[in-house]
């Protein structure tokens, strides 16, 4: 059931049609004013050729009969392959130019990934979920699975070294995360945090020579379902659900 907005809250939160529109991607600020003034949109069901016109929260806005949503905030989850950098770049292959969206030039990722790693990645336009989610105080698990170039055998003394933290470099100390053995080539490293290149550190502190890593999961998000390359974007209260419980 949505929410009922005083008439208080909805006159607060006016807007004008013309901005309203280019929020919601629709086209530019000139563009949307053009269509307005072509008679293609309406306000609670009347046609309205004033850019200026100022719409509520609770107004119907539909342009050539089809309702329009106001702007809002997306979450989209990733399955990054490797050679990817996690930026904008004109230079490298960017993990930006895999996803078609209309909201893909307000997109930040939530927790970069390494060009060479792969996995689980999060974009969103929400700041102060991503200021959650990568927040060490959240406690939010990462794992990542370590694909090694031989059998390793997870040691007491490696368990006791990732759960009491790694001294990474002076001054630079991991919290306490896990590691365990998965099968013959892979282990599992999980972590709350994301120091730059944490895990590479990690592994050589922990004497693993590694292939290949990927984050297999944040939280209780996983990669399940989602091939390499693949995106699909979910709503806040079912990315939330997977990592904030």
């Amino acid at each position: 059931m949505s929410k009922k907005i005083s008439k208080k809250e909805s006159e607060i939160k006016s807007i004008r049609l013309d901005k309203f529109l280019s929020n919601a991607h629709i086209g530019t600020r000139n563009e949307v004013k053009k269509i307005i003034k072509e008679g293609r949109v309406s306000v609670n069901f009347e046609i309205i050729r004033n850019p200026d016109f100022h719409v509520k929260l609770d107004d119907i806005i539909e342009l050539d009969g089809n309702r329009i949503e106001p702007h809002k905030n997306v979450y989209i989850i990733f399955h990054k392959p490797s050679g990817f950098v996690s930026t904008t770049s004109d230079r490298e292959p960017s993990v930006l130019n895999l996803i078609d969206h209309p909201y893909l030039n307000e997109l930040h990722i939530a927790g970069r990934l390494d060009k060479d790693v792969e996995g689980l990645l999060i974009l969103t336009n929400d700041g102060e979920f991503t200021h959650n989610l990568i927040s060490p105080k959240k406690h939010i698990e990462k794992e990542y699975w370590i694909y090694t170039k031989e059998n390793v055998e997870v040691t007491q003394n490696m368990v006791k070294m990732v759960s009491e933290g790694i001294e990474l470099e002076k001054g630079t100390k991991t919290l306490p995360g896990k590691i365990r053995k998965v099968s013959e080539k892979i282990i599992s490293l999980t972590i709350v945090e994301g120091k730059y290149h944490q895990v590479k550190k990690m592994c050589i502190s922990l004497g693993i020579e590694w292939e290949k890593i990927v984050r297999v999961r944040i939280g209780n998000l996983t990669l399940e379902g989602l091939e390499k390359g693949k995106w699909k974007e979910l709503s806040k209260e079912e990315i939330s659900k997977f990592i904030f419980g």
